[in-house]
């Protein structure tokens, strides 16, 4: 293992140098060439994965219980363990370095031929010319500029960056050195006159083909390269999908960036072949994580599947007034608003949920907001439908983060049109106008009494309390214990938060990625009303170690019992339970 932080700007630069030298030709023509003279079987960085025995599928998604986020891992064969590979006796295998014969020396070296047929994996590309004549021109992959022009600093923008231009866009507002952004893209654009030939800011498809591809290299001599990929500063992102999938349908995707210098920095595609050709647009967001504000206003177009996040942070733990107003349409005759939606010629209905707007935070595991539909109130109107098409709720912000609002469509986004205005201001529980608004905090009913509960890991049903709670109480509940979440030899542990495996005993706040209610989540974790929650431990770190004792505070938003499961996708092979403790606060 080497330890590596893929959130560290020059850990990432140092590891793509020493995989594109592992991974590239040398003279003779052999592919892959420092990684099979080293007996590299496998490595493992940043939830992909690259084998030996698979050499030619590139890159693929890893899905294993530690997303090797913090360092990159190498398996070597027995053979190169043992140093019995060409690395270490160079002089005992043809076609190597050291005391190997070396190449014909010629005033222009001659290149490998190359394949006529691109392999079925990758795009069409143009190919180098084998017989020595002209070749293609290959633009190199995008750089820092050396220097940054200096501007005030950055809260919140918007910019769109030109894929037709080699140089793309730069922000009009500095970046500053050490502050961590949000980095949101959304978009797509044709990297080809071929119809069929689209990207996004990670992944793309090729003409005749139904499937999009994180991975994409568009020209064989260059085949280790990531291409089309959106760069800001000259670095890569690495950014995760707004769904929680490889590639994102909706076509946005989030990075957390940390800036290593101060100034307007530059966003653009690499594009190797030609920026000619290409054709759109990507939209870009950038949001400074240490900018919590108290009020702020932002609009959330109806056609984005992501939604829109707000211009700045809400302070964890306080208390939110949201206000949305506003109609959308859908495309196929219905209009709705941020509760209730009418087909034509019919009349306001609220109980039409597959239209609701719905919002979220981020939890710690991921960049993916956990959505879910909002109890809100009109302002006029009585508790139906509002006639102004504005309504309100009170947000408690669980912890400092960004919130995303976004409207529900059962059907697709893309024919959508219209907006919703979201307001947030904080609020302390006191009226406010227009009336009437919802109150956060309503006492809890005082009889009722701390209740445990006992979490079988091998169950996927429920398990719920005896008591159900007014909406409105302010629970406190508390998960200890652990469990093994694979009780077999390639064991893996578990609490309600944390994970630990045969491999690596240290225990980290990262999940396997599973389908779990009907979506790819983060497993592992216990969910608490069919939603996977951040538990909070005792100490300063993500994970409890040594008690393995979580709290998460909440507030009930509607009446009943609550329920608690491990979220998991097969059960069978689970050993364990976890105990459960549910208190007023």
């Amino acid at each position: 293992d080497w330890g590596v932080s893929v959130n560290s700007t020059r850990d990432r630069a140092s590891v793509q140098a020493l995989m594109r030298w592992l991974l590239k030709r040398d003279a003779f023509g052999n592919r892959y060439a420092m990684a099979r003279r080293l007996g590299i079987q496998y490595m493992i960085w940043n939830r992909r994965i690259w084998g030996s025995y698979a050499a030619g599928s590139g890159w693929r998604k890893y899905t294993g219980s530690n997303p090797h986020t913090d360092h990159v891992h190498f398996s070597l064969s027995w053979a190169g363990a043992r140093k019995k590979t060409s690395f270490w006796s160079p002089r005992n295998f043809p076609n190597s370095s050291g005391n190997a014969p070396t190449p014909p020396r010629t005033t222009k070296p001659k290149p490998a031929p190359e394949p006529t047929t691109p392999p079925s994996d990758r795009h069409d590309y143009p190919q180098p010319n084998p017989d020595g004549g002209r070749k293609s021109r290959s633009f190199p992959e995008p750089r820092s500029p050396r220097t940054l022009a200096q501007a005030a600093p950055v809260v919140a923008e918007r910019l769109s960056v030109p894929t037709s231009r080699r140089a793309g866009a730069r922000t009009h507002k500095a970046l500053v050195a050490g502050h961590r952004y949000l980095i949101e893209v959304s978009g797509t654009y044709r990297y080809q006159r071929k119809a069929g030939a689209v990207a996004d800011a990670e992944c793309s498809t090729r003409p005749g083909a139904s499937w999009w591809q994180r991975e994409r290299s568009l020209r064989d001599d260059q085949w280790y390269a990531d291409h089309l990929d959106l760069y800001v500063d000259g670095h890569d992102l690495l950014s995760e999908s707004d769904d929680g999938q490889n590639c994102d349908t909706g076509h946005s995707y989030r990075w957390v960036y940390e800036a290593p210098r101060t100034g307007r920095v530059p966003f653009a595609v690499w594009d190797p072949t030609s920026y000619k050709d290409n054709r759109g647009k990507l939209n870009v967001r950038v949001l400074d994580l240490g900018a919590v504000r108290d009020s702020m206003t932002w609009n959330v177009p109806a056609k984005n599947t992501a939604g829109a996040t707000s211009p700045g942070l809400l302070q964890g733990g306080r208390d939110y007034l949201v206000t949305v107003s506003g109609t959308w349409r859908n495309g196929e005759g219905v209009t709705a608003d941020a509760e209730c939606a009418k087909s034509w010629g019919d009349s306001w209905r609220r109980d039409v949920d597959s239209y609701d707007m719905v919002a979220g935070d981020w939890s710690y595991d991921s960049l993916v907001p956990q959505i879910s539909g909002v109890r809100t109130m009109p302002v006029s109107g009585g508790s139906d439908c509002d006639p102004e098409h504005t309504y309100t709720w009170v947000q408690h912000a669980d912890r400092t983060s960004p919130l995303n609002v976004r409207v529900s469509d059962p059907d697709r986004h893309g024919d959508n049109s219209g907006a919703l205005r979201v307001t947030v201001k904080p609020y302390d529980g006191s009226s406010t106008t227009p009336d009437p608004t919802p109150d956060p905090t309503p006492l809890p009913v005082p009889d009722l009494e701390p209740e445990h509960l006992q979490v079988d890991s091998r169950s996927a049903t429920s398990v719920r309390t005896e008591q159900e709670y007014p909406a409105g109480t302010d629970l406190r509940v508390t998960a200890t214990g652990t469990y093994f979440m694979r009780a077999e030899d390639n064991w893996v542990a578990a609490d309600a938060e944390c994970t630990a495996t045969a491999y690596d005993h240290y225990w980290r706040s990262t999940r396997f990625d599973g389908l779990w209610g009907g979506k790819t989540s983060p497993l592992g974790d216990l969910a608490v009303n069919g939603q996977i929650i951040t538990w909070q431990s005792g100490g300063g770190s993500s994970c409890d170690w040594e008690d393995h004792s979580y709290t998460y505070d909440l507030t009930t938003t509607e009446d009943g019992p609550l329920r608690f499961v491990v979220a998991d996708d097969t059960y069978g092979n689970n050993r364990g339970a976890l105990e459960v403790q549910v208190d007023l606060r």
